[in-house]
């Protein structure tokens, strides 16, 4: 059923955005995650400082295992986290998949003596990642009114680049246990405030828990009367004809895979998810960041252009400024133009990272006056990518599906990412090594064209609709 709909107050807005950073609290673990190796790594291989708390610096093989082993964890997060989401619900999965992980991968880091302990650390960690990238924007995009779904959606982007900066900010001036000791206590504060955030009303509604469903709705739409306003009776009921229509989210996972692929809505949506999934990971976003730094320092080596603790923490306050940006645009300019904006705009600083990387690995001195320019060359990727491929990508995975395919999309969705994620981590030095590394910038610019032109002819506008009226598109 579509009703109008009228702007809402600020007092109807803010009990939706209280649970919505709540629940992106778990993606603030995440970016802290992936920022944490920048300002530690070379402590613990002995290059600055000290190697404590190791009983030995970790070699150069054992450092490569403590970075990815994130991503391998990451892909159980959606995995596990699609067999729960159905059984226990988005926000008590959510719990248990993002947040238990993180506190235990943090109390291992800190009593870390060896790399093995740092190993089972970071795996702990990475579920927590994974779940965040997936579940999080389920439970965001099922309790946010139409009108702020694009800018709710957008929150985990912005916290990752929160968590990022915090890591990269902080890290290089205190120790090895100041830092994991505030790293542990974001866990911590991310179990406690989303415990008291309520249950998804797609989710009740879907195990026929009916007034649970209405408190849960009343309540994200700032509502505390006895009885619900019209309004949120209409919405709840175009709700439960969502549900009605497009399957169940109490059925078996088994039904959840038959949802997903008997359903030609669900079919594009997963074609759709796919594609966005693997440009998001083949413009190469994780490998020009592990790679920054020496981006940043130019060529000369005795005069950098800037610090390396200084360059991480000006691409991380890029990203934030970018994902703050895009939280305002997400629902005034659409997915699409956003989208559209950030696969170009990446390609074509790949396209001249890799040209001024060519040049100089010919003809050093043909670069020397324009150390410059990929410092320039890095702070559009990072603002292109931050406003659209970053947030957008999982946002629109929480809004294409139906509610009873969500945890076989999740699962699926999940470990392709992340398992893509891993294969970009570990194939840039080889590539870098054996061709050149404006042969991998080339590789990913060409990622994030294709990119475009998919998004150009297959993604539909989901702006400011609601997830019926975006499930009737898919199957039209």
């Amino acid at each position: 059923m579509d009703y109008p709909r009228k702007p809402l107050t600020i007092q109807e807005k803010w009990p939706q955005y209280c649970a919505a950073i709540a629940a992106t609290l778990s993606s603030l673990l995440a970016g802290i995650s992936m920022g944490w190796t920048s300002p530690v790594m070379n402590r613990l291989m002995g290059i600055t400082g000290t190697h404590e708390p190791l009983e030995r610096p970790l070699t150069l093989e054992e450092s490569s295992w403590v970075t990815s082993l994130l991503t391998l964890g990451a892909i159980f997060g959606p995995l596990c986290g699609g067999i729960f989401i159905d059984k226990l619900g988005r926000k008590y999965t959510l719990l248990i998949m993002a947040g238990l992980p993180s506190i235990l991968g943090w109390i291992l880091t800190i009593s870390a003596k060896n790399y093995g302990m740092l190993y089972a650390a970071r795996f702990l960690i990475g579920i927590s990642t994974g779940s965040a990238s997936t579940l999080g924007p389920v439970y965001v995009a099922e309790i946010s009114s139409a009108s702020e779904r694009g800018a709710l959606c957008s929150l985990p982007q912005l916290m990752i680049s929160l968590g990022i900066l915090l890591e990269y900010a902080v890290g290089p001036y205190v120790s090895y246990f100041a830092l994991g000791g505030i790293n542990l206590a974001v866990s911590v504060i991310f179990v406690v405030s989303f415990f008291f955030m309520p249950e998804s009303p797609y989710y009740l509604i879907a195990i026929g828990k009916q007034e649970e469903a209405e408190k849960s709705l009343a309540w994200c739409r700032g509502e505390r009367r006895r009885v619900p306003s019209s309004n949120v009776l209409k919405e709840l009921e175009d709700i439960a004809d969502g549900v009605t229509a497009y399957g169940s989210s109490s059925s078996s996972l088994l039904d959840s895979f038959w949802g997903l692929f008997s359903s030609p809505g669900n079919r594009k949506a997963l074609m759709i998810m796919g594609a966005l999934l693997f440009t998001l990971q083949f413009c190469g976003i994780n490998a020009v960041l592990f790679n920054a730094e020496s981006i940043f320092r130019g060529k000369s080596e005795d005069v950098p252009i800037l610090g390396a603790s200084e360059s991480a923490i000006v691409i991380a306050v890029v990203q934030v400024l970018s994902s703050w940006v895009e939280t305002i645009l997400a629902d005034r300019l659409g997915r699409r133009p956003l989208l559209f904006f950030s696969t170009i705009v990446c390609g074509v600083s790949l396209t001249a990272l890799g040209a001024h990387d060519y040049i100089a690995s010919r003809d050093a001195s043909a670069v020397s006056n324009i150390e410059w320019f990929p410092i320039v060359s890095l702070v559009f990727y990072n603002i292109a990518f931050t406003v659209g491929l970053g947030p957008l990508t999982w946002a629109i995975m929480g809004e294409l599906f139906s509610t009873n395919s969500k945890s076989a999309a999740g699962i699926l969705c999940g470990c392709f990412g992340w398992i893509a994620g891993f294969v970009v981590t570990r194939t840039f030095q080889p590539i870098a090594s054996s061709s050149g590394t404006f042969v991998a910038y080339w590789i990913y610019a060409s990622c994030s064209f294709a990119g475009f032109l998919f998004t150009a002819v297959f993604l539909p506008e989901t702006k400011c609709k609601t997830l019926q009226e975006i499930q009737r598109e898919l199957n039209d």
